[in-house]
């Protein structure tokens, strides 16, 4: 298994890219802590693994205190949007 799905593996990982997919624009990161399942550390630590896979980007925006902006990258589009039809036919199987 690539280091690269093992990194996605994380529950709280694939929730942010369906979450950020089907938002459709950025989203403070506030904002996923108040819809994302786990612990703000889980969350964080799984933000800083979609960034490193160049999945989604993240801006600063402001002055102290500062609000952080999560979006998805072109990649990280695609593989939510696959996550999203999973999602689907498992819906429908059940």
């Amino acid at each position: 298994m690539s280091l690269s799905l093992a990194k996605l593996e994380k529950k709280t990982a694939l929730q942010i890219l369906v979450y950020l997919f089907k938002k459709k624009e950025p989203v403070k990161r506030e904002e996923l802590r108040d819809n994302i399942k786990g612990v703000m550390e889980t969350i964080y630590s799984a933000l800083e693994n979609l960034r490193s896979m160049d999945l989604i980007e993240e801006e600063e925006i402001g002055v102290f205190p500062f609000e952080r902006r999560v979006w998805l990258r072109e990649k990280g589009m695609l593989i939510a949007k696959r996550l999203v039809e999973i999602e689907d036919v498992l819906k429908t199987v059940e």
